[in-house]
């Protein structure tokens, strides 16, 4: 750039855009001595930054999904150098005539995770802030919600966690615009109350732009920083914007409210970003005033007054989540504001196709934190210094940045839509929730396959881009262009562990499987025939791998057992194979065993394992006492079976002698030969009573026989304590499992069949789970 003198109407940079971004481009060049032209109209109508929050931070707008990814990990790089910038930037634009400090309205910002959105989108973004600051050394502290000053939500959505960052400020969006806009005069900026209409160009190379009076400006660089407005001057030059993924608007509302009270809080008081948009925040603006903020809606084209329903449900948010006296408060202003979103999502930094034509935009959350970031970065580029960012991903022409697959995408738009009806406190039925995630998915899913087939647009622009067919058109235009010079995506044919086992907590979120990350951790582990604490999270799976992890989580989503679909459950160390055929042997049956060996005694017990399924309880004595002799029974062929198979498979393990055979509790001749004999007698038998509901695991894929037990669920047990009072000498020991709700019962049973020091037990959680008793003298 040189440093000659502009003439009537030509100059050095023009700038179109006159928010923080434009604005501060234009200082920054002017400091640098070149003749600036800065158009855009004195009221700013559409702009983003005059409706904005302003709140000065990143930690604070950290979601699972920006990370997740290299191009929102690359956008978050942007975020972390321009929050050192600001304190000096502040004292640029002050220059002297102020005190820098007087523009900032918050100290610090409050973090609060409440009790109205979803857990997998405000619990999973809260933690993701958290991890965010610990990773970064960012101090911050975690605070009781109770004792947030100025914090009075409705007892319905009263916060659950709350965590303060005191390095992220706020500024008033309007004086902070008034103050760039008087250093850019003072530093020589000629302002143009005008819209540029189109772009001057020649020879390949941009040279200026016409505004809608009909006046030329020349110049050998422009730089469009007018958010979505810069669309209409890329359209300008045809062919352009071709590869250029299309900005559309985020139109949003805010509001400035005098509060009732005549109080405002120190600092930002924000929940997570959720429901595709910023999270609801309230932003000091002084004495007995606040900002509320604010919405996004996705739209083809800007909108300049409030739209009804986003006002409403704004404002709603705001008393029942923050204030409860917000109600009663005056809404001093409305504000509007169109933030640029692009088809890809991410912003576009850098110079176009056509020489000398630079574009320079925020995303839908930070352009107006970002700015004097990129202004610095920009006036170095369009005077040939050496850049210090590496803006290379963010270039306007560009294929399609995709930052998380085709199915994240779609589950994401599903998670945020419904995430949406729960801020909106929507009543339906209770367990009509899953139903409603998974009619979506599919609708969304032919959604993306009926905009293309091959690229997969943001998850806000793949819901949004329902209800807008030209939004569609726009994007099979992109697309179409993309593919045309660059090919189709290549798809990952290899995805991460992490991104499938990320994929199937989500998806046995949603079929309310008890323990869904654990449960897709150890699936993921089974398929790579590894543990799941020696995963390797960031390795890729085969298609194969793949393809059998998907079955299975389908599988564990329809509720089959997890040790079914391994083929594998643990009791003590030892790891038995189980199958259908046999009840999934349990950790609460450890503590039975260590109990009834200490009550038994002796070095070679004569031992019985009642009802012995997979053979785990009796192996498990077996491995404990190597010189006791075990015999297991069981009704069902199948089980015994399966339990002769867990003994031959770990006899190195199990010392003792242990056999199995074919019998039942209920028959007095079960094992005659062994009568008045037996030192133990141990039983976990069918104990569910038949009228009672319980989880599918259980009433679905387990055998019936092994489950339920009478009316009460007490028939098999009484015909165990009958069997153990014939088999066991005197002091003899007998440990029984039951169902934890009838242990009086159990206790009167085993009383009345001629057992004493009758002792109840109760398992790792709590409940009662176990009798061990001694049989009476004969």
């Amino acid at each position: 750039m040189n440093d000659s003198t502009a003439t009537a109407s030509g100059f050095d940079a023009i700038v179109v855009g006159n928010g923080s971004l434009g604005t501060s481009l234009a200082v920054e060049l002017a400091g640098r001595g070149a003749s600036v032209a800065l158009i855009g109209r004195r009221a700013r109508p559409f702009a983003a930054s005059s409706a904005a929050g302003a709140m000065l931070g990143c930690f604070g707008e950290v979601t699972t999904g920006l990370l997740n990814n290299a191009h929102g990990a690359a956008k978050f790089e942007l975020d972390l150098r321009a929050k050192d910038v600001w304190p000096e930037w502040l004292e640029t634009i002050s220059d002297g005539a102020a005190d820098p400090r007087d523009i900032l309205t918050a100290k610090g910002t409050t973090v609060i995770l409440n009790t109205v959105g979803t857990g997998a989108i405000d619990s999973d973004n809260y933690e993701a802030i958290r991890a965010t600051l610990d990773k970064h050394a960012e101090p911050y502290e975690t605070v009781d919600p109770e004792d947030i000053g100025w914090l009075d939500p409705d007892p319905n959505s009263r916060p659950l966690k709350a965590l303060h960052i005191p390095g992220e400020h706020a500024v008033d969006s309007g004086r902070l615009l008034r103050r760039l806009e008087a250093t850019a005069v003072r530093r020589g900026v000629q302002l143009f109350d005008a819209q540029a209409a189109s772009v001057v160009h020649e020879g390949g190379r941009a040279r200026g732009v016409v505004l809608d009076d009909g006046r030329t400006l020349t110049a050998d660089k422009v730089v469009l920083a007018s958010g979505v407005g810069a669309q209409g001057l890329v359209d300008s030059v045809p062919g352009l914007g071709d590869r250029i993924p299309r900005l559309v608007a985020g139109y949003g509302v805010s509001a400035t409210v005098s509060t009732q009270d005549g109080t405002a809080p120190e600092s930002v008081i924000r929940t997570p970003n959720r429901a595709f948009a910023c999270g609801l925040h309230i932003v000091p603006r002084g004495m007995a005033r606040v900002y509320v903020g604010a919405t996004n809606i996705i739209n083809p084209r800007p909108l300049a007054d409030p739209v009804m329903r986003d006002l409403l449900f704004l404002l709603e948010c705001s008393h029942r989540q923050i204030r409860r006296n917000l109600w009663s408060s005056s809404v001093a202003g409305v504000q509007v504001g169109n933030r640029p979103v692009s088809l890809d999502g991410f912003p576009l930094l850098g110079e176009t196709p056509l020489s000398g034509l630079w574009m320079m935009t925020g995303t839908y959350r930070d352009g107006l934190f970002l700015s004097p970031l990129l202004a610095q970065e920009f006036a170095r580029r369009l005077h040939g210094e050496t850049p210090e960012l590496d803006l290379e991903i963010f270039t306007p022409e560009r294929r399609p940045l995709e930052g998380v697959s085709r199915e994240s995408a779609i589950d994401t738009t599903v998670e945020h839509m419904l995430a949406t009806g729960y801020e909106h406190h929507w009543h339906v039925p209770t367990d009509w929730q899953e139903y409603l995630g998974a009619d979506l998915k599919p609708l969304y899913t032919d959604w993306a396959d009926r905009i293309d087939t091959d690229f997969t647009p943001p998850p806000e622009l793949i819901a949004s881009s329902r209800l807008h067919p030209k939004m569609v058109e726009w994007m099979r235009t992109y697309y179409a262009n993309c593919r045309a010079k660059w090919g189709a995506p290549v798809r990952d044919d290899a995805p991460s562990v992490r991104t499938k086992v990320e994929w199937a907590r989500e998806v046995l979120t949603t079929a309310q499987v008890w323990t869904p990350k654990q449960d897709a951790v150890a699936l993921a582990a089974h398929v790579l025939a590894t543990g799941p604490d020696a995963i390797d999270l960031d390795a890729e799976l085969t298609a194969e791998q793949s393809d059998a992890y998907q079955a299975l989580v389908s599988r564990r989503a329809d509720r089959v057992p997890l040790e079914y679909l391994t083929g594998r459950a643990k009791i003590f160390d030892l790891e038995l194979e189980v199958n259908e055929d046999v009840f999934i042997p349990r950790v609460h049956s450890e503590a039975m065993v260590s109990d009834a060996l200490a009550a038994a005694g002796g070095e070679r017990p004569r031992i019985v394992d009642l009802c012995t399924g997979s053979g785990a309880i009796a192996l498990a004595l077996g491995a404990r006492r190597p010189g006791a002799v075990v015999t297991g029974v069981d009704l069902s062929a199948a089980a015994v079976a399966c339990a002769r198979g867990n003994a031959r498979r770990l006899a190195g393990q199990v010392p003792a002698a242990v056999d199995f055979v074919r019998g039942d509790a209920a028959d007095p001749a079960l094992l005659a030969e062994l009568d008045g004999t037996v030192d133990l007698v141990t039983a976990n038998p069918p104990y569910v009573p038949d009228r009672l509901v319980i989880p599918a695991e259980w009433a679905v894929h387990q055998p019936a026989e092994a489950i339920y037990a009478g009316w009460d669920g007490l028939d098999v047990l009484r015909s165990v304590v009958t069997a153990a009072a014939r088999l066991l000498k005197s002091g003899g020991v007998l440990a029984v499992e039951h169902y934890d709700a009838v242990v009086d019962e159990v206790v009167d049973i085993v009383t009345a069949a001629g057992f004493e020091a009758v002792v109840s037990h109760t398992d790792h959680d709590g409940f009662p789970r176990y009798v061990v008793a001694r049989r009476a003298g004969r």
